[in-house]
C-alpha cells in the first residue's frame, strides 16, 4: 500500500510540474481562455507580429545623435564628445528580419569628420536591434585627399527603428587609432 501511494504522489507531482510549465509557456492559454466567462474576457488583441509596426522595403530613416562621447581604445585619458548622423534604407524584408544599407552620413570624433562612404546592417524581425559595418573617409584632414577607415556598429531602438529613439555604439578604426563611440539619437523618417 505504501509503495502504491508513493507512486501516485510522484505521478501527481510530475503532472503538477508539467501543468505549471505549460501554463508559464502559454501553451494552456487557449484552454484557459475557453473557460472564461464571456463578460470577463478582455477585448484587447494579443500582442503578436501584426501589432508591432515593422519596416518596409524602400523606407528611409535617419539616426541623428542628440548626445555622444568617444574613448580611444588603449588610452583612457583620450576621450571627448562625438556626434553622428546616419541614413539607412531598408533593402530587404525576410521572415527573420530586415537588411539595410547605410546610404550616407557622417561621424564627428575628436575634431575630425568622417564621411560614411558605404555600409550595411541587419535587424531581427521586430526591428529592435541592429548590427552592421561600414567604411568611412576623413574629410579634409590629409594632404592630397582623404584617408579611409572602417567601423562596426550596433544600435537598439526604443520600440522599433520606425520609432523615435535609439542608442548606438560604433567601433571606428582610422589609421592606427581605434575609437569606441557611444551615442544616443533620435530616429527621423
Amino acid at each position: 500500500m505504501k509503495k502504491t501511494s508513493t507512486k501516485i504522489a510522484t505521478l501527481g507531482a510530475a503532472v503538477g510540474i508539467l501543468a505549471a510549465l505549460l501554463a508559464m509557456s502559454g501553451a494552456l492559454t487557449p484552454v484557459f481562455a475557453a473557460t472564461q466567462h464571456p463578460s470577463s474576457a478582455s477585448s484587447a488583441a494579443p500582442v503578436g507580429t501584426t501589432t508591432i509596426p515593422g519596416l518596409t522595403v524602400g523606407q528611409v530613416f535617419n539616426i541623428t545623435s542628440t548626445q555622444g562621447h568617444f574613448k580611444v581604445v588603449g588610452d583612457k585619458s583620450e576621450n571627448g564628445t562625438a556626434s553622428c548622423t546616419v541614413t539607412f534604407t531598408v533593402t530587404g524584408k525576410f521572415a527573420a528580419g530586415y537588411t539595410l544599407s547605410m546610404t550616407s552620413g557622417s561621424l564627428d570624433v575628436n575634431g575630425t569628420t568622417y564621411a560614411i562612404s558605404s555600409g550595411s546592417a541587419q535587424t531581427g524581425r521586430y526591428a529592435h536591434h541592429m548590427v552592421g559595418q561600414g567604411n568611412t573617409a576623413t574629410v579634409g584632414t590629409t594632404v592630397g585627399g582623404t584617408a579611409s577607415g572602417a567601423f562596426l556598429m550596433r544600435a537598439t531602438a526604443r520600440g522599433t527603428f520606425g520609432g523615435e529613439y535609439a542608442t548606438m555604439s560604433l567601433d571606428l578604426q582610422s589609421g592606427t587609432t581605434e575609437y569606441a563611440i557611444f551615442l544616443v539619437g533620435a530616429i527621423q523618417g
